[in-house]
């Protein structure tokens, strides 16, 4: 325990001052004065060696609590020996009234003397004080006696001599100790000065430790693992203790418990209890950061054991709802590779509520609540869309939720549409994969045609229709879709229809004028009847036509409230049509030229597929092609009206005409192309997904084939462990359970055999554990060297990154013949660097060396400098500081970065949301484009999205997307574009995209 002195005054009084209020003032200017004089001391003023005796004498007598406590923190700042380096004569005196403070009736005196007894080395000062220690060993009070043990322990650490029976005192005390805070200090501090009298008490009592307190049990779980890490054969004493702790009652119990059984061993039972404690712990904690804490070593157990975690998932899955974003992003990312064919039901039909449920919140008027609600739903999309295409027969159940998205309000409150495209895309994946289901989806799809938003999400249902509408029916019915969007322009309708849709109004205007001059001659004959029943309601029916000859049937209890009905639904109807006709219509006032082109393809597509059908029939394909050109026509018409805030620009010209051209040919060799090639590219697209998704698995370890394997052949062996001897059985149990020292070196282990084994350098990339080495993947191939050979003080340093922190471990050697003192390693660095330690002295013997460690904080992706010096002073020569200049350490952003995959429509997003771009020239020779992007990715810790082939090779260009991640959640996009000269080399450029400036800075210097 510390105690801060904090003195906001702006000046203190001097030592002078000081004086006069220790021996004139009353307690409070004594306390003030005792406060300014530890100030003084501790910012290195020389104090008058007079200033002790004031002390002694006015402050040491005093009772008041206060000046007792600073006293204590004087006695322990204070230079306590002389020139000759012994105590001074003064600490005699101190000493007396140290040990009748020992002795003091209060227990709160009693408790600060010892634990400031356990911060004194002073061989003269604990001789004299070592009776009183012994004397409250067997004090009443609980505080008196646990601060007793420390102290106790304290001084048999400084000098063994002094009280040589201490370990006997601390075990005899532990057996008869009731108090549970003792009794936590008494054993942890019996294991620190005697581990074996330690070891022969937790042998005692590690059967009953559940009936010890929460602080006595995780002293003995962090003893037990020491003890494990020296012994490896101890273990079996202490599993079924470790078993039933498991089931405690305090979460940190359970959590160490947990840790702890799986350091000592690996077995499929220890880990399934293991997983089977987290998952609680993850339910029933209440703390968001514990539940980080919890996925984070959930998703290490998962690299372990699939099979184990996956029984758990359910279980963590159900808590989706109630969870934050940030661990609902986590349990997703837990969830992935854990669906198997056992339990794929089961989790589909929570995503789908989780999904629905989502969909149906309120929407918030807080943009970054609605953003993360958006990408939340991205996340769920993406996730299923894993699961359709790891297991085709769960596309059905998928579907319906899918469909009810493309027309959800969601992407109108966040001013995105990257939801409704998610959905689409993976509609349009099932329907590809799943033959039985593509009619069914596509005529759902085309019912809820104009209620779709968004124009990357209309674009892609445009191309589904073109694609898979092969019957007449669904043809004219897609192709009607699209006519009526296209004529809701006034501009582009033919003349002679907008005549005969005025001459059609004018007809139903006078029949509906005739149907009310009937109505009024027989209200005029009902009159008095009507006035007899006034007071009874009555119902009529009556039946009118609308704008667009359809009937509709009015049920009133007057006729002129029926008529005023009938022009409000009317008017309501219309509304509804404008409103849903809008979402395509919309887009195209806007000027998404791309949904032109896609519009055109769509209607060349249909006209084709319908020419196929009705071969036979010339006349009938030819006014349907002819109706098609038509359609485009107008189409190209509407990019070129005056209202349009933009014009149509020449890409979407050719691809409008070259529509036209094929259309004028249907019989040609291109228009097979059209028909069959693009669903074949879909079809080759679904399949590298697949095979990426099962290699990245197979990779992690974590894929399962779901079809039947044979493991045993007739006639082999089957090895049943229940009838071997007791022997044998143990010898086996032993050889399963060969651990590490706990999860992660068993985790680290594994991944860095299957690293040996696996020949992609970008999947090694993405299953390196949590810390890393700067340089190379061994950090004892790259050591950077701080000073010279010839510098009396040699020093070198390797550096590690854990998460947010770097840990620089420096060794430095004294290439003297003289002891140096007072040696300090000071560092300073720039950028986004911090140092969180206080710099130590040391003193090293001649030739000797030591090794000292530095924490560093990293708060961001940026290229950091660290630089600094050595200072030491000779032994035995004057008080003269030597300095020696450390060479400067430059931290590169490449140690930050993780290789990893996203989706094409995430890319895009994040392409047009980073502003800072970094454009670098390419040029290199004798390469080809395989070679050159691996280079690029090995220099860019970037992964590249698009899977090369030979083919890109023979057309001489190459075009790819990459990305990565940093370990503080930063991400970094870039596009790199390839082509081949003449003289066979490589040229082109590549540009990066990063949410902050120095990242893109530093990537392109890299290439520079």
């Amino acid at each position: 325990m510390s105690t801060l002195i904090f003195n906001n005054s702006t000046k203190l009084p001097t030592l002078t001052e000081i004086q006069k209020l220790l021996s004139e003032g009353q307690i409070p200017e004594k306390i003030i004065a005792m406060k300014s004089l530890i100030h003084h001391t501790l910012n290195g003023e020389v104090v008058p060696q007079k200033m002790l005796m004031n002390v002694i004498q006015f402050v040491a007598p005093e009772s008041d609590h206060t000046l007792k406590k600073l006293g204590l923190i004087y006695w322990e700042i204070v230079n306590k020996k002389g020139s000759d380096g012994k105590l001074l004569s003064q600490i005699i005196l101190v000493c007396n009234y140290l040990l009748k403070d020992l002795e003091h009736p209060n227990e709160f005196v009693r408790g600060s003397t010892l634990r400031f007894l356990c911060k004194i080395k002073e061989e003269g000062i604990l001789e004299f004080l070592i009776s009183g220690v012994r004397v409250n060993l067997k004090h009443d009070i609980a505080y008196v006696r646990k601060n007793a043990y420390l102290a106790l322990a304290s001084i048999y650490q400084a000098n063994k001599n002094l009280v040589e029976d201490a370990p006997e005192l601390l075990y005899d005390c532990l057996i008869s100790e009731t108090d549970s805070a003792c009794r936590r200090n008494a054993f942890l501090m019996l294991y620190e000065i005697d581990e074996e009298r330690a070891i022969e008490f937790l042998l005692t009592v590690v059967d009953d430790l559940g009936r010890f307190d929460e602080s006595v049990q995780l002293v003995s779980l962090d003893l037990i693992k020491k003890i494990y890490r020296k012994d490896k054969t101890e273990r079996s004493k202490y599993l079924l203790s470790i078993s039933k702790l498991l089931d405690s009652h305090s979460g940190s119990v359970r959590f160490e418990a947990a840790k702890t059984l799986l350091s000592l061993t690996s077995s499929i039972h220890a880990l399934r209890a293991v997983a089977q404690t987290y998952t609680s712990l993850f339910n029933n904690e209440r703390d968001n950061n514990i539940k980080l804490i919890v996925l984070d070593l959930l998703r290490s157990l998962k690299f372990a054991s699939r099979s184990v975690v996956s029984e758990s998932l359910l279980d963590i899955l159900r808590s989706l709802s109630s969870q934050p974003f940030d661990i609902k992003k986590k349990i997703l990312e837990l969830a992935e590779g854990l669906v198997t064919i056992r339990n794929v039901e089961k989790v589909v039909l929570l995503l789908r509520f989780e999904l629905k449920a989502t969909q149906e919140q309120e929407i918030s008027n807080d943009e970054e609540i609605q953003k993360s609600r958006s990408e939340y739903i991205r996340i769920l999309i993406q996730f299923l869309h894993s699961i359709a295409l790891e297991f085709p027969e769960m596309s059905s159940q998928i579907v319906d939720l899918l469909i009810t998205l493309i027309t959800s309000n969601i992407n109108e409150s966040t001013n995105s549409d990257t939801t409704s495209e998610d959905a689409v895309l993976l509609i349009r994946d099932i329907m590809e994969s799943c033959q039985d289901l593509r009619s069914e989806i596509l005529q759902r799809l085309l019912d809820q045609f104009w209620e779709t938003k968004g124009a990357e999400a209309i674009g892609t249902l445009l191309w589904i229709f073109g694609e898979y509408c092969l019957t007449e029916e669904e043809i004219k019915l897609a192709y009607s879709y699209i006519q009526d969007c296209v004529y809701e322009f006034e501009e582009v309708r033919d003349p002679d229809e907008k005549q005969k849709e005025k001459e059609k109004k004018i007809e139903i205007e006078k029949e509906k004028q005739n149907e009310k001059e009937n109505e009024n001659e027989k209200e005029n004959e009902k009159e008095k009847e009507k006035e007899k029943e006034k007071e009874i309601k009555t119902t009529s029916s009556n039946t009118r036509i609308t704008d667009d000859f359809t009937y509709v049937t009015v049920m009133s209890t007057d006729q002129t409230n029926s008529s005023q009905q009938l022009s409000n639904e009317l008017e309501i109807s219309k509304e509804q049509k404008t409103e849903i006709m809008s979402n395509i219509s919309l887009c195209l006032i806007r000027g998404k030229f791309f949904l032109y082109s896609i519009l055109c393809t769509t209607i060349t597509k249909l006209a084709l597929r319908f020419s196929e059908l009705k071969k036979e029939e010339n006349v009938l394909v030819n006014k349907f092609i002819a109706d098609s050109m038509l359609l485009i026509i107008s189409i190209y018409k509407i990019g070129k009206l005056s209202r349009m805030k933009k014009k149509i620009d020449s890409d979407t010209e050719t691809r409008i005409f070259t529509c036209l051209k094929v259309l004028g040919d249907p019989d040609s060799e291109i228009s097979k192309i059209w028909l069959y090639e693009c669903r074949n590219s879909l079809t080759v697209i679904i399949k590298e997904k697949r095979e990426h998704s099962i290699k990245k698995r197979k990779n992690e370890g974590l894929y399962q084939d779901n079809q039947t394997t044979i493991k045993k052949k007739v006639g082999d062996v089957i090895n049943i462990s229940q009838l071997h001897s007791n022997n044998l059985e143990n010898d086996r149990i032993l050889k399963m359970e060969d651990s590490e020292e706990d999860l992660k070196n068993l985790i680290a282990s594994e991944v860095d055999l299957k690293k040996e084994n696996d020949d992609d350098d970008d999947d090694d990339e993405n299953s390196r554990g949590s810390s890393i080495f700067f340089g190379k993947k061994d950090g004892l191939n790259q050591i950077y060297q701080l000073t010279g050979f010839s510098d009396p003080v040699y020093s070198e340093a390797v550096m590690i990154v854990d998460g947010f922190d770097i840990y620089i471990d420096a060794l430095i050697k004294n290439q003297t013949s003289y002891t140096l003192q007072n040696l300090s390693l000071e560092l300073f660095t720039l950028g986004g660097l911090k140092l969180i330690q206080r710099q130590q002295s040391y003193s090293i013997a001649p030739l000797g060396q030591k090794t000292i460690r530095t924490s560093l904080k990293v708060s961001s992706t940026e290229t950091g400098m660290i630089f600094g010096n050595i200072t030491y002073e000779v032994s035995g020569t004057t008080n003269q500081t030597n300095c020696v200049v450390l060479n400067d350490i430059s931290i590169n952003v490449l140690n930050y970065l993780i290789p990893s995959d996203t989706s094409e429509i995430r890319f895009r997003k994040m392409w047009a949301d980073f502003t800072w771009e970094n454009k670098i020239s390419i040029s290199q020779e004798d390469m080809n484009f395989k070679e050159y992007i691996e280079l690029l990715s090995k220099k860019t810790n970037m992964k590249s999205l698009v899977t090369y082939s030979e083919e890109d090779e023979e057309a001489g260009f190459f075009s790819t997307n990459m990305y990565a991640k940093s370990i503080f959640g930063e991400e970094v996009v870039a596009n790199v574009n390839l082509a081949k000269t003449m003289e066979n080399n490589i040229t082109g450029h590549f540009k990066i995209r990063s949410q902050t400036q120095g990242l893109a800075l530093a990537l392109g210097e890299l290439l520079k």
